[in-house]
Order: structure tokens, then C-alpha cells, then sequence
């Protein structure tokens, strides 16, 4: 008798188990048949105005009109994008807290302590552009391509001054790929972003400069103050057809030097409100608005992505930055 009201006991338990999971598979089902119920946050990690900002803006725009509830812009500035990433990973994991991802996801935690596991704690979304960055000269400068680049080096003593928007961003990495490429000396001249480097850059204060497209660029370009002579990269970008990719120069670098913008949200979301926002995002990708935000930007538009690819991009990059960062010992310090 007393076995047999052991069996019967397991038995009932297992059940019970059984009920449990059922009811909460169903509840978040039916969670995601409802999603969204209410606004949604877009946490954007850097201040507004910049370029970041101004392809989110677009973006939350053409998602709310997707999603049918209010997406907000909520800009959380500080640490190169790690207070709003952390904000995210610490938010329950029900969709209504989204992350402008960017490349500093993949270069941020090596370079500084974060309060979040950068592997475990965020799932992406979907990828929407891909950031061509720019090698650039005075309007004035006799620099056209690797050799002329060469030349300059040898004659000055201390080598050539290369301008960045700061410690870990693209145009520093850009400035130790060349120097490993021509085998020149590079004096690497960060500033606090990528706007009072192009007006150093104009000024005659750095020889050239790394740097991503931004309105401050293109007035800079447009107005004949600067002149682009490489996009960092294998081939043009589709976005900036008339500069030369980085071979075309004769300039080949250890790697392809290019940013990105995305969504991502808190790991734990449920896969049906994952599908929802990818869906989601992939009107609002392909909206006339946001394709000629892009287009005004001077980035390359990302179609069809979805969250396993951009998942495996996003690890991609945090693996080959990560190799990057620690054979240069780059610090924040």
C-alpha cells in the first residue's frame, strides 16, 4: 500500500507539472497574440542629433506604424552606448524595451567593465543598415591613394596624424590597420566624436581622418572642404559609388572596417513576439521614409534580415573585434 501511494503521489505531481507548463506555454501564447498592448521603448545609447539617433527616429517612426503602439525614442547616453545596453538587459523580458544595437555591442565590453554578459543577455532582431567608413583628406591635400600616403609619411619625421572620433571607434581601428598596411609611422589623434575631428581635420590640425557618414560629413564633402578617397572595404559601397574601395587605392587592410544599426531586446523574450518585431521591422526597413533616410545618410540598406542572421553577425563581430582589440591592447585608459 505504501508503494503504491508513492506511485500514485509521483504520478500526481508529474500532472501537475504538466498543467504548469501547458498553462504558462499558453499564457505566453497568448501573450504574443496581444503584443504589443502598450507603447514600446527604443533605448538609443548615444545623444540626439547624431546619425545613430536620426536612423532610430526614422526607424521608431515606421515601426509604430507597423506595430500599431507607439515605439519612443528614449536616448541613454554614457559609456560608448553601455548604460542604455545594460538598461535593456536588466528590463523584463517581454518585448516592450528595445535596444538600438550598433557596433559598439561588439567592441564595448572589450574595451570597458560591463554590468551585463554580452553573449548571453541580448537577442538581435534584425539588422537594418551597414555603415561604410571613409578614409578622408583636406580638399587641399596632394593624398590620393596608398602611395601618395607613403610619400607624405617619409616626409614627415614624426609620421602622419590620423584623426578619430575616439578611443574604439572605427576610424581608431582605422588608423592601426593603415599603419600595419603601409608599414608607416600613425600617430592616432582621437576627439570626443566624429565632428570636431572632421573640423581638425579641415583646420589643418591632422594630416587625415577615419569616419562614418554623418550630416556634418556631408556638408564638409558638399562644400568642398574635404575630399573621401577610400571606402575601407573590398568593394564600393552602394551607397557612396563614386569613392574608391580600399584595393582601388592599393590600400589593403587586415579587414573590412564597417558599422552597423539594428534591433535587439532582453534574451528570454518569447520567439512569437520576436517574430512579431521582426516582422515589424521588415516593413518599416522597406518604407519609402526609412529607405530615404538611408539613402541621405550614405548608408547601405539591409533587407530580409532575421534574427538568427543577425544573431550570428552580431557574435561575429564581437569575436573578430575582440581578437582586434586584445592583439592591439587597445584601452579606454
Amino acid at each position: 500500500m505504501k508503494l503504491l501511494n508513492q506511485l500514485l503521489g509521483s504520478v500526481l505531481r508529474t500532472l501537475q507539472l504538466v498543467t504548469l507548463l501547458t498553462a504558462g506555454i499558453f499564457c505566453g501564447f497568448s501573450q504574443a497574440q496581444s503584443y504589443p498592448e502598450r507603447p514600446i521603448s527604443l533605448l538609443v545609447g548615444f545623444p540626439p542629433g547624431g546619425a545613430f539617433d536620426s536612423v532610430m527616429r526614422t526607424l521608431a517612426e515606421e515601426l509604430s506604424k507597423s506595430l500599431g503602439q507607439r515605439v519612443n525614442i528614449d536616448n541613454r547616453a554614457g559609456a560608448g552606448g553601455a548604460v542604455a545596453t545594460q538598461a535593456v538587459a536588466a528590463a523584463p523580458a517581454d518585448g516592450y524595451t528595445l535596444l538600438a544595437a550598433g557596433l559598439q555591442l561588439g567592441t564595448g565590453p572589450h574595451l570597458n567593465k560591463v554590468n551585463y554578459n554580452p553573449l548571453a543577455d541580448l537577442t538581435m532582431i534584425g539588422q537594418v543598415t551597414s555603415v561604410p567608413v571613409m578614409l578622408l583628406v583636406r580638399s587641399d591635400s596632394t593624398v590620393k591613394d596608398a602611395k601618395d600616403i607613403v610619400a607624405l609619411a617619409k616626409k614627415n619625421a614624426n609620421g602622419i596624424t590620423v584623426g578619430s572620433g575616439g578611443v574604439g571607434t572605427t576610424g581608431h581601428f582605422g588608423s592601426l590597420m593603415l599603419a600595419n598596411a603601409l608599414a608607416v609611422p600613425v600617430v592616432h589623434v582621437p576627439f570626443k566624436g566624429g565632428a570636431p575631428g572632421l573640423q581638425a581635420l579641415v583646420g589643418g590640425e591632422i594630416d587625415m581622418m577615419f569616419d562614418q557618414p554623418s550630416g556634418v560629413m556631408q556638408g564638409l564633402l558638399s562644400g568642398g572642404k574635404i575630399r573621401a578617397i577610400s571606402v575601407i572595404q573590398e568593394q564600393r559601397s552602394t551607397s557612396l559609388p563614386d569613392v574608391k574601395s580600399a584595393p582601388e587605392i592599393g590600400l589593403n587592410m587586415e579587414k573590412p572596417l564597417r558599422g552597423w544599426h539594428g534591433i535587439a531586446v532582453r534574451t528570454g523574450t518569447s520567439p512569437a513576439v520576436l517574430q512579431k518585431l521582426n516582422v515589424a521591422l521588415t516593413a518599416a526597413v522597406n518604407s519609402v521614409a526609412f529607405k530615404a533616410k538611408v539613402d541621405q545618410l550614405g548608408l547601405d540598406l539591409i533587407t530580409g534580415s532575421t534574427p538568427e542572421t543577425f544573431q550570428k553577425y552580431y557574435l561575429a563581430e564581437y569575436d573578430r573585434w575582440g581578437q582586434f582589440i586584445k592583439k592591439h591592447k587597445i584601452t579606454n585608459e
